[in-house]
């Protein structure tokens, strides 16, 4: 066996296991890592910012620390600090910023043994749905160049996708694992809310935002939860009765799915979005599951409006800390038309309104618990529409020049009102009307790759369960995944 030229076929854990038993040294996967990134990143602009250094000295001080042992890895360039290594949050302001300590986060990578070498291409603070800077431009998709990876972690799913890495550390607010995920043909879980014990981003756009990993396996993703949830030092081969990788090797009982098709506001589904739905609702009637039509119990627009709202508040605060880390004023920072505005608007939500918004959000939670009393599961389309090219969401001619006509009034937080909320809405859930709910909630959420259209394109689908129930959802996605696999289906691009 050669485990270099088979490295693509390996997912993280059985990276580790090589090491672990000696056929093959951390600085040799390295090594093949990096040589799939020399070949693929010139492609793909999916790894932005190298850490050879930081990597070549993990590698020289690996011990037998845990299930990732010597694996290579790759991390979003989004709010995760490394002493030394530029931290940029898609922002040309921030593109020489250099934290000097490193985050607790990765401080626990660090001393994980997973080797990161490089971050990842991310949107402006992670806050569109494509993979899209004015710093490094856009992450295209493995399965289609012409197209976009997903946002806002799509360097690291696309680097997944080109089997660069098996495993890649991601973020998600509104679905920014999930999403790319489905536009790249890979594994992408949300877990619960706080049950990471090592990265406090509860105020994070009001604790919508949680990290985890997009992968090409679910026992990597399991066993990842395990890591940062505390669960440390179980062996792949006999892991604890209690722990998430467990849970992948016991398959669910007898689920009451819900599948819904109907978006929460009024966006087109496409076809094939659809047809990906469908496809996972039979799949999970052959493996015993009843699977039962449904329809979402509250108010999609009350939903998004509260969801945007807390968006635009937490971008003015974001732009402000920006501003506070490099000694400039606001208007000094470069960063990129949307965000000026948004951050603009979020300065004209008001404290009470923020409550308001984040009580709505309660609220929904709780109708979804009442829901999740009637079903285990509920199946949708991950996304509503096909991956996009990169453009597909930039404003026109006329919306540019009435943004910067904006702006330049000195008024932007004079807009903020239902009535503006209501007029974006559309727009703002053109891709995601399926994802925010699970970050809304902070149910786990995942996107299940059991779909490519005659086009060659993957369309991922969403399984969400209630709050905690996240041993059930890699039950049901061990189960799928036993039952149609999807490891072997790799980007002609990068085979």
């Amino acid at each position: 066996m050669n485990p270099f030229s088979e490295y693509p076929q390996y997912d993280a854990l059985g990276l580790a296991q090589l090491v672990q038993s000696g056929e093959v040294s951390a600085g040799e996967l390295l090594k093949a890592a990096q040589t799939r990134l020399a070949e693929f990143n010139p492609l793909l602009y999916a790894v932005v910012t190298p850490m050879e250094e930081l990597a070549e000295s993990l590698v020289k001080n690996l011990g037998k620390r845990g299930p990732f042992t010597g694996v290579p890895f790759l991390v979003k360039d989004l709010m995760l600090r490394f002493a030394g290594v530029t931290m940029s949050n898609g922002c040309v302001a921030m593109k020489n910023y250099r934290p000097t300590t490193d985050s607790e986060m990765a401080a626990r990578l660090n001393a994980s043994g997973l080797i990161t070498f490089g971050k990842t291409n991310t949107s402006e603070l992670g806050a569109s749905a494509l993979a899209k800077n004015a710093v490094f431009g856009s992450t295209l998709n493995p399965w289609d160049l012409r197209l976009n990876s997903g946002g806002s972690s799509g360097g690291s799913a696309a680097a997944v996708a080109a089997r660069i890495v098996p495993m890649a550390y991601a973020s998600d607010g509104g679905g920014s694992i999930r999403l790319p995920a489905s536009y790249c043909g890979i594994f992408g879980f949300k877990p619960s809310r706080g049950l990471n014990r090592f990265e406090d981003l509860s105020k994070a756009w009001g604790g919508a935002v949680v990290s985890h990993v997009c992968t090409i396996s679910v026992r990597d993703s399991a066993a990842y939860l395990d890591l940062v949830a505390g669960n440390t030092g179980q062996a792949a081969a006999n892991p604890a009765l209690t722990s998430y990788l467990y849970a992948t090797t016991q398959p669910p009982k007898r689920l009451k799915i819900a599948l819904i098709n109907l978006a929460p506001v009024e966006t087109p589904i496409h076809r094939d979005c659809l047809s990906a739905a469908a496809k996972a609702a039979k799949h999970c009637e052959a493996l015993g599951h009843v699977v039962e039509e449904a329809v979402w119990n509250f108010d999609g627009r009350e939903l998004m409006r509260a969801f945007l709202t807390v968006i635009f508040y937490y971008t003015a605060r974001d732009v402000a800390n920006m501003a506070q880390w490099l000694a400039l004023t606001e208007p000094e920072l470069a960063i990129e038309l949307n965000t000026r505005l948004m951050a603009g608007i979020g300065k004209g939500v008001r404290d009470e309104q923020l409550q308001q918004a984040l009580a709505v959000w309660q609220r929904i939670a709780g109708r979804l618990a009442d829901f999740h009393s009637r079903y285990d599961v509920v199946l949708t389309p991950t996304v509503a529409t096909p991956p996009l090219a990169s453009d597909a969401l930039d404003p026109n001619v006329l919306e540019q020049w009435l943004m910067r006509g904006l702006l330049a009034s000195g008024l932007t937080d004079k807009l903020f009102s239902n009535s503006m909320l209501n007029a974006i809405i559309t727009k703002a859930a053109q891709q995601t009307p399926f994802t925010p709910l699970a970050n809304i909630t902070g149910q786990p959420a995942m996107s299940v790759p059991l779909y490519w259209s005659d086009d060659g394109l993957p369309h991922g689908v969403q399984f969400m369960a209630a709050t905690g129930n996240d041993r059930l959802l890699f039950q049901l996605a061990a189960q799928l995944e036993q039952a149609e696999p999807w490891k072997h289906k790799m980007p002609p691009l990068c085979q």
